[in-house]
């Protein structure tokens, strides 16, 4: 099994819609309404075409009770083989082409400082099965809130506590990934 982390790399990489309206600097985002939606967008993402995702979550260091109710937030990703990073316009982040897959995060009072979401592992492995998907390209995971949620967390403006995703993943025969030679009698074929 490997495992891959990183956090969020520049400020227009998270971003908060409230609404339309989209804005991509702030020390904090927040989830208070459906009409909340936050964007974290992780770049460099080398994870090979093919690879099984076992487990995958993104860390959130939340500021202060009160900002600690995830709810029933929904996580997705941007369905692209390689997400762009967020801008300014209307509805950019949820008019975003969706995953398929989703998880909701649920709870109340969950506590602050850093707080693992729930396995997102079904939502990057749509992403990674996508035919154009190559190791190095960019993942956007896209949260919405909730009638009942009440989160915060720490932006990449505030210069700590960023956003950070880990995924972990098993490529065939566990190690890296390598192509697989099947011979027959008159040639040989060659399987990906």
């Amino acid at each position: 099994m490997t495992t891959f982390n990183t956090s969020i790399a520049a400020s227009s990489d998270d971003a908060q819609q409230i609404d339309s309206t989209v804005t991509l600097t702030g020390n904090t985002v927040g989830l208070y309404w459906t009409g909340y939606h936050v964007g974290l967008r992780f770049t460099n993402v080398t994870i090979p075409a093919g690879a099984t995702v076992t487990n995958a979550h993104i860390t959130l260091t939340v500021p202060g009770a009160g900002d600690d109710t995830p709810g029933e937030l929904t996580i997705a990703a941007n369905d692209v083989d390689d997400a762009a990073t967020f801008t300014t316009a209307s509805n950019n982040i949820s008019g975003r082409a969706k995953t398929t897959a989703s998880v909701s995060w649920t709870g109340t009072d969950i506590g602050t400082g850093a707080k693992n979401s729930p396995d997102i592992k079904t939502v990057i492995q749509e992403i990674i099965d996508r035919a154009g998907w190559t190791s190095g390209n960019n993942i956007a995971i896209l949260l919405q809130g909730s009638t009942s949620s009440g989160f915060a967390f720490y932006a990449y403006d505030r210069g700590s506590y960023i956003p950070s995703i880990t995924i972990e993943y098993t490529t065939e025969g566990g190690g890296p990934a390598r192509e697989r030679v099947v011979y027959l009698s008159g040639g040989i074929e060659v399987y990906p």
